[in-house]
């Protein structure tokens, strides 16, 4: 981080100073107390069981620099303290202020399923030529996104910023902090649909990543399936600053439209000694790409990846090179090659769409062995929960139909047990449905064997990964 005084943080947080040394220097933003040391500007978050300003005299005794406070009645000791109304928005408009000490382009990553997967992706891209900073974990919410802005150095010529959106106008608050100058929607999927009630809903929401867009900025929308309609009837245009410019891009085989509307998009695909394989093109432009990673969806990634490097100067080979060389994060579609077995570990968070996604890369692994399916619930879908897990199993059932089959289904929790009644109900394949990792694990390692195939996947809520864990 570059440093900043706590005049400066002052500031930009409309505060008021209590206490302490106002040319006195920051060079580290943090929310969790432990991790408060010199240097540090101290966050405290009101929690629905913590209010973390208790903390505020232990980290001020550490020797954090300076501390935030919504509380005007704090002790006087070591360090600084600012007062501000609310400690996550001075947050957010400090991290906005920082954003703008910095001429860089800033790309953006939102939608309901492939943020993360396509986010590093394209940083694995423009790494190839730019000092790039590529959002770590999962810091892209409304704390998150604030706390990764703080990562841009001095030297940091171009950021990817993750852009996760969960209830309705948090995207703006997450624009003002990161105003990226160009941005990518991979999906609007079921992802939240409790909260957004419609997809068309999410759309707006999402697209709202293009509010800070000057005449220069670019949105690349994927157009799989239904999303060029959806897309290009929701966007809000009207919210931009500047003229938004939009770049379509997918598969040429899953695209519905006129493919004269689409930029970038890939064709030929297939699978060779484990590696997904199809060509790029874009205009008159073409290459030749293979991927260490298995799926349609991650072709749709590195599509958008490499149409991102192209526009902001990466060469053609080395923007293919590179999404080639990409391998996934942990609990993001990570292979463990275990006791003869292949588990593929998608454990982090999951919906409706990106199960699907999923099903139809497993479908795609070479080898003799079963192709097992082992699925939890999926959160937070609302009054539209049981009939969106249905549609998992409907889907299952019409990919058998077609010659893909599953070899059996496992199921636990109370949701997704709306798979196995369908399938139950449906087709002659073997399923399973169990009220607790406990019980499913004690069934995986009596029944897994040899060259199995095995797609683990749940909302993170499900605790899946410790399944994985378990079975490895």
């Amino acid at each position: 981080m570059k440093p900043i005084t706590i005049d400066e943080i002052v500031k930009a947080t409309n505060g008021r100073l209590l206490f302490g040394d106002p040319d006195a220097k920051v060079t580290g933003v943090v929310h969790d107390s432990r991790q408060a040391k010199e240097g540090d500007l101290f966050v405290p978050i009101i929690g629905a069981k913590v209010d973390a300003h208790c903390y505020i005299p232990d980290v001020l005794a550490a020797g954090a620099t300076c501390v935030l406070s919504s509380e005007e009645n704090i002790e006087e000791g070591k360090g600084a303290c600012v007062l501000v109304e609310d400690t996550i928005k001075a947050l957010q408009m400090l991290a906005g202020w920082y954003r703008d000490q910095f001429d860089i382009p800033v790309v953006g990553v939102t939608g309901s399923v492939g943020k993360t997967s396509t986010k590093e992706m394209i940083g694995t891209v423009l790494s190839k030529k730019y000092n790039t900073l590529i959002t770590y974990k999962n810091l892209n919410s409304q704390i998150g996104l604030p706390l990764m802005v703080f990562h841009i150095e001095e030297d940091t010529e171009v950021a990817v910023l993750e852009m996760g959106v969960s209830l309705f106008d948090e995207m703006d608050a997450l624009v003002e902090v990161a105003k990226p100058s160009s941005a990518v929607i991979t999906n609007i999927g079921l992802a939240h649909i409790g909260n957004f009630k419609t997809r068309e809903n999410i759309c707006a929401q999402k697209g709202r990543i293009i509010k800070e867009f000057g005449d220069d900025g670019r949105i690349f929308a994927c157009a799989n399936g239904d999303l060029y309609d959806l897309i290009r009837t929701n966007l809000p245009y009207d919210c931009c600053k500047g003229e938004c410019r939009v770049s379509f891009y997918g598969i040429k085989d899953d695209i519905k439209t006129d493919m004269s509307q689409i930029s970038s998009y890939a064709s030929d695909i297939s699978v060779e000694n484990g590696r997904e394989k199809f060509t790029y093109h874009h205009g008159d432009e073409q290459i030749d790409v293979s991927l260490a990673v298995m799926g349609d969806h991650n072709v749709t990634n590195a599509v958008v990846a490499i149409a991102v490097g192209r526009i902001l100067g990466v060469s053609l080979e080395d923007a293919a090179k590179a999404v080639g060389e990409y391998e996934p994060l942990s609990m993001r579609g990570e292979i463990h090659h275990t006791k003869g077995m292949h588990i593929i570990d998608d454990t982090y968070n999951a919906s409706p769409d990106s199960i699907r996604s999923n099903l139809r890369a497993l479908f795609s692994h070479e080898g003799n062995g079963r192709r097992i399916a082992v699925l939890g619930d999926v959160l937070e879908l609302g009054e539209m929960s049981a009939e969106l897990h249905k549609s998992i199993g409907a889907y299952i059932v019409n990919e058998a139909k077609a010659g893909r089959r599953l070899d059996t289904v496992y199921c636990v929790g109370k949701e997704s047990k709306e798979i196995i009644r369908f399938l139950q109900e449906n087709s002659d394949i073997e399923c399973y449905g169990y009220d607790d990792n406990f019980s499913l694990i004690k069934a995986l390692k009596n029944d897994l064997k040899e060259e199995d195939w095995v797609i683990m996947k749940a909302s993170r809520g499900m605790h899946l990964d410790d399944v994985v864990k378990a079975v490895i």
